[in-house]
């Protein structure tokens, strides 16, 4: 009998013991599951593509929205990268004006999207058949990551028209570039 009973408290002490220790044996909040819940927490990519159209007006001129089909053949990024996307370009090829905004569903995610968008900059800028008023617009474009998104702009329409006309090609591409700091400025403080 006292077997017994020594058996049963050496096995409820083990019990108690073991359960103490379990807490320390679950595996807490690593970094990548609170990197992946703190991509989750953040805005949508349309939400932070409405603050970058509200913040242009009426020189914000991209007017059809891309689906996933869409995105995936001009900009090489599949959906199943992405938590959501949006992507919007003019309607006339004469234009190039693009705001394109990736949510990314983790870190790996976020590298390969990246990768695609500068990718996708880079053939926009060697491709020599744009129309010659584009080139330096082009030029200016900007590839912007945050957390985890990953944005292309290349917004503001044209540039003032003392820099178009007597500018170099210098300053034309710095003016492009200055009108598409709006946009990674709209997205930083949307971010904060």
């Amino acid at each position: 009998m006292k077997t017994k009973k020594a058996a049963a408290m050496l096995l409820t002490a083990a019990v108690g013991i073991g359960a103490l220790a379990l807490p320390a044996a679950v595996p807490q909040e690593t970094g990548v599951f609170a990197t992946e819940t703190a991509y989750a927490a953040t805005p949508s990519a349309s939400k932070l593509a409405s603050a970058v159209k509200k913040a242009y007006g009426d020189s914000y001129l991209p007017n059809y929205k891309l689906d996933k089909d869409e995105i995936k053949s001009k900009y090489g990024v599949d959906s199943s990268l992405y938590a959501s996307a949006y992507a919007e370009v003019p309607m006339i090829s004469a234009q190039v004006d693009q705001l394109v905004i990736f949510k990314a569903k983790n870190a790996s995610s976020k590298k390969k999207i990246l990768t695609a968008v500068k990718k996708y900059q880079k053939d926009l800028k060697a491709d020599t058949m744009q129309y010659p008023m584009n080139v330096l617009k082009i030029q200016g474009s900007k590839v912007y990551a945050n957390g985890n998104y990953v944005c292309f702009f290349m917004l503001g329409g044209s540039v003032s028209k003392s820099i178009e006309e007597s500018g170099s090609e210098a300053e034309i591409i710095k003016a492009h570039q200055q009108l598409n700091k709006k946009a990674v400025n709209t997205v930083k403080n949307k971010l904060k």
